[in-house]
Formats: C-alpha cells, sequence, structure tokens
C-alpha cells in the first residue's frame, strides 16, 4: 500500500513540475493595450531596455511587434526576456503608415502611450519614468492606456 501511495505521489510530483516548466517557457512581460478610439490600423509597440534607444528609435527596441486591433485594445506578450529595466512606447498607427503623425505644431495625431501610464510635459517622458523591473521567469501584467 505504502509503494502505492508512493508511486501516486511521484507521479503527481512529476505532473507538476512538468507544468511548471511549461509555464516558465511562456513566462514573460503581457501587456494589454486600452483605450484605442478605433478599430482601424495596428498598434506598434516597442519593448526597451536599460534605455537604450528609448523611445524615438524603435530600430534600437529588444522586441518590437504590429499588433492587430479586436474591440478597441490589443495584446501581446514578451516570453524569454532576462531581468533587467525595461521601458514600452506604443503607437496606434490608425494610417498604417508606421510613423507618428503630427500636425503642425508637432502634436501627436494618432494615439500613443508609455509603460506606468506617464506622460511628459514637452514630449515623451524619460526612461527612469516609464521603466519598469523585470525579473526572468516570472510574468508581469501591464495595461497601457492610450492618449489622443
Amino acid at each position: 500500500m505504502n509503494s502505492l501511495f508512493f508511486s501516486i505521489f511521484c507521479f503527481f510530483s512529476l505532473l507538476s513540475f512538468t507544468r511548471e516548466t511549461a509555464n516558465d517557457a511562456q513566462a514573460g512581460i503581457k501587456v494589454t493595450i486600452q483605450d484605442l478610439r478605433s478599430n482601424k490600423g495596428h498598434v506598434l509597440i516597442s519593448l526597451f531596455r536599460n534605455g537604450n534607444g528609448y523611445p524615438d528609435e524603435p530600430e534600437k527596441a529588444i522586441r518590437k511587434q504590429r499588433l492587430s486591433i479586436t474591440d478597441r485594445s490589443a495584446t501581446v506578450t514578451f516570453p524569454g526576456l532576462p531581468s533587467g529595466q525595461y521601458a514600452i512606447a506604443i503607437l496606434h498607427d490608425e494610417n498604417d503608415d508606421e510613423k507618428m503623425n503630427k500636425n503642425f505644431f508637432g502634436i501627436p495625431k494618432e494615439g500613443y502611450g508609455f509603460s506606468n501610464n506617464v506622460t511628459g510635459m514637452f514630449g515623451p517622458p524619460s526612461f527612469g519614468k516609464a521603466s519598469f523591473s523585470y525579473t526572468a521567469n516570472t510574468d508581469i501584467y501591464l495595461r497601457i492606456k492610450t492618449r489622443y
């Protein structure tokens, strides 16, 4: 009887370990972009590490995605990241030209947002204000509000 109990215990322990390993493979930064004014276009999202290129040089982002919009929101997961300081910049690219359109005075015509939902006074917020700490192999859930 004891060996049967031990065998069942080992089986469930192995099963639990397998589930944790599978979840760890998908662990990462999970982002939901909210308050989009329409389903037109796409959301361009850039993930920056340690301030390199943030936010005006998306080519220096460590990860970038072009997201489809459903019900005026979009979601993405960035798995397999090392621990560190990160910040996110998003653009609701309504006309799909892959750039932020601005009016004559330089004011954005399309939606934008940053991690921590911070804003800048006369331009984008600093990396320090938008940044957050991430620990590898964990999940972090962020909601970014879009501003127009």
